[in-house]
């Protein structure tokens, strides 16, 4: 009777231990990549665009552009026109449907970070795992008419100084475009750009 109690306790303290070994193992969650996973821990770029003070955003009559290079033999920030966009290039647009998401020759979709626009500005934050986990990201501005006919762009200057190299965090880069040189006006009219790279 002594060895049948002394049985029926080391079996309960063994169940007793498996069922805590399965709870500790099934609630850790662990990061799928070196990014982190799911948002939090993960590398985040926003890219904050302002225009002409004298102008504000209009979506009625024209559309914003943020496009990303990252292909690993990139040297250039990607061109002014939208028709030389090379597939593969990633990008966020705001017009008159709100922010948008996507990749030239793929699919496009609701901006799902986080976006703000207020009277002079815009701001995106995207993952570095929405595009594509990259070492280095080329980026330009440009805006446009509603047929994507191009008003404004990043000159090359400002535009090179604006690359990200995403090993280094946290980033802040901040280039100024030339104003009044937009042929769409001041609504138009890129004044200044900045771009963090951060972990949440």
């Amino acid at each position: 009777m002594l060895i049948k109690n002394y049985k029926k306790k080391l079996l309960l303290y063994c169940i007793f231990l498996c069922t805590i070994a399965l709870l500790i193992s099934g609630c850790a969650r662990w990061p799928d990549d070196p990014n982190g996973g799911g948002g939090t821990g993960q590398k985040q770029l926003t890219v904050k665009v302002e225009i002409n003070n004298d102008g504000q955003i209009n979506t009625t009559d024209g559309k914003y552009y943020i496009v990303f290079d990252t292909n690993e033999d990139a040297a250039f920030p990607p061109d002014k026109d939208l028709n030389n966009w090379d597939d593969g290039f990633y990008y966020t647009r705001l017009d008159i449907f709100g922010f948008r998401f996507g990749e030239v020759g793929g699919t496009e979709r609701i901006l799902s970070g986080s976006a703000q626009e207020g009277d002079n500005y815009f701001q995106v934050t995207v993952t570095l795992a929405e595009l594509g986990n990259p070492e280095k990201i080329f980026m330009n501005v440009i805006t446009t008419d509603t047929d994507n006919d191009t008003y404004d762009y990043l000159e090359m200057g400002p535009a090179l100084d604006l690359t990200i190299n995403t090993s280094i965090i946290p980033t802040f880069i901040e280039v100024m475009d030339t104003t009044n040189d937009s042929t769409g006006g001041e609504d138009f009219d890129i004044y200044k750009v900045n771009a963090t790279l951060f972990i949440p």
